[in-house]
């Protein structure tokens, strides 16, 4: 049994031993490099919500419509690059976004955790977006067109979802009703 405490006793001291330079080292680095202190601010620029609510960055020029089976509209729609805060740090939606369309019910709340459930395929609508994909730059706008084609009568309630390649999203609907 001593023979065993010996050995705990020298593996337990080189890790204390181990731990403490990579303290002193750590230390050391961050008072001669002040910088590295500041690239922990890259990470500071997460979305409020991170996602789960919109960011309100789609304004469309149309969001109720009254069509016929067959008969097609063009609706343009307008993603801004808009500025959000985090602490002093000015921060952006922007990058790489990709708008999707999708069926889902009468808006009523705006937590993504419970639209994004009840998303499905679009069904009973012709709908194409364009562009599909594109680049938002900060405080600009990127315009984009819905056409929108019904091929059956009902009631249809039509989100157009960007989703950020920083994990935000913004969505809007439209009301479409085909007679």
């Amino acid at each position: 049994m001593k023979k065993w405490h010996g050995q705990i006793i020298f593996v337990s001291l080189m890790i204390l031993l181990i731990a403490a330079v990579i303290l002193y080292m750590k230390e050391d680095t961050l008072l001669s490099h002040p910088q590295a202190e500041t690239s922990e601010l890259v990470f500071s620029c997460v979305p409020p919500g991170y996602g789960e609510f919109s960011s309100n960055l789609i304004f469309l020029d149309k969001t109720v419509i009254t069509l016929k089976p067959g008969k097609t509209v063009t609706l343009i729609g307008v993603l801004t690059g808009k500025a959000f805060h985090v602490g002093n740090e000015t921060c952006y939606y922007d990058g790489n976004v990709t708008l999707r369309a999708y069926l889902g019910p009468k808006t009523s709340k705006s937590a993504w955790s419970y639209i994004g459930e009840k998303l499905t395929k679009v069904e009973g609508l012709d709908v194409k977006i364009d562009p599909q994909k594109l680049c938002l730059k900060p405080n600009e706008r990127a315009e984009f067109k819905i056409e929108i084609t019904p091929q059956k009568a009902g009631t249809y309630y039509l989100y157009i979802v960007a989703v950020g390649e920083n994990g935000w999203k913004s969505w809007d609907v439209i009301e479409v009703e085909v007679s």
